[in-house]
């Protein structure tokens, strides 16, 4: 079995059981449009497709070789990466309550895409920055206006 085929099989088994347990969750209240399980459970159908997906596509997947090589060549700076997302993440659970949502959402998005695409090109500035100011605004309009849920 690959690293992958295991892993989306650890992460569809894992999604089984949170979907199970969110029915858990307490029913909606009267000035809730949806019930409180709804955004996790919708989480869980998105990491449940991605899962399925890495799993279909780690059959269709066949080794080369010498490629074992490039990978571990790249792990160095991939752990560098992970370190980075886990400090930036630390940076903006402590100034959500400072600064509020939308300005340290905007800044979180922005730099994590900034870590991980790279800014090296005025394109990847242009990529990063409209879709952090899409898609920030949009997710603070859906859960305050659409799911009546208040974001700090």
């Amino acid at each position: 079995m690959t690293k992958d085929r295991s892993l989306a099989t650890a992460v569809l088994l894992m999604v089984a059981v949170l979907f199970v347990e969110s029915g858990n969750i307490p029913e909606k209240t009267s000035w809730q449009a949806y019930g409180s399980a709804i955004y996790p459970q919708i989480l869980l159908g998105c990491i449940a497709v991605f899962a399925l997906l890495l799993l279909l596509n780690s059959f269709r997947q066949t080794s080369q070789p010498g490629t074992k090589g490039a990978t571990t060549a790249k792990r160095p700076r991939a752990n560098v990466k992970v370190v980075g997302i886990f400090v930036l993440f630390g940076a903006y659970a402590a100034l959500l309550p400072v600064l509020g949502y939308l300005a340290s959402t905007l800044g979180f998005m922005v730099a994590t895409q900034a870590l991980l695409l790279g800014v090296d090109t005025r394109r990847k500035w242009i990529i990063n920055l409209t879709t952090a100011g899409i898609l920030v605004p949009l997710v603070y309009v859906i859960f305050e206006y659409g799911l009546n849920v208040w974001l700090p």
